[in-house]
């Protein structure tokens, strides 16, 4: 099974829908970016990782890219929202 994993906002509404179509996942994991623990790996068959950078502090956004980097997860740093992919395609935006 391959996850998303959808880092920073509060709520995702009906984002994980539009992600589960869009990157041929069947889940969508959320993790807010308020706990003050720092993750220390991703859940396992994470295949992408989206980071609301406008949502997160630098030191977690940081922290995640390292473990997708470890676990082989492709990353995607939007500012504001979910929108921002459809200007983006067809250009190159995962890290």
């Amino acid at each position: 099974m391959s996850r998303c994993l959808v880092v920073g906002c509060d709520n995702l509404g009906v984002k994980p829908e539009q992600i589960k179509k869009r990157f041929s996942v069947q889940e969508v994991i959320h993790w807010d970016g308020r706990s003050a623990k720092m993750p220390k790996k991703l859940p396992k068959n994470t295949k992408i990782v989206i980071v609301y950078s406008g949502f997160v502090n630098h030191s977690l956004m940081f922290v995640v890219r390292e473990l997708a980097k470890k676990a082989g997860a492709r990353t995607v740093f939007l500012k504001r929202g979910f929108s921002e992919l459809n200007v983006l395609q067809g250009k190159e935006c995962f890290s």
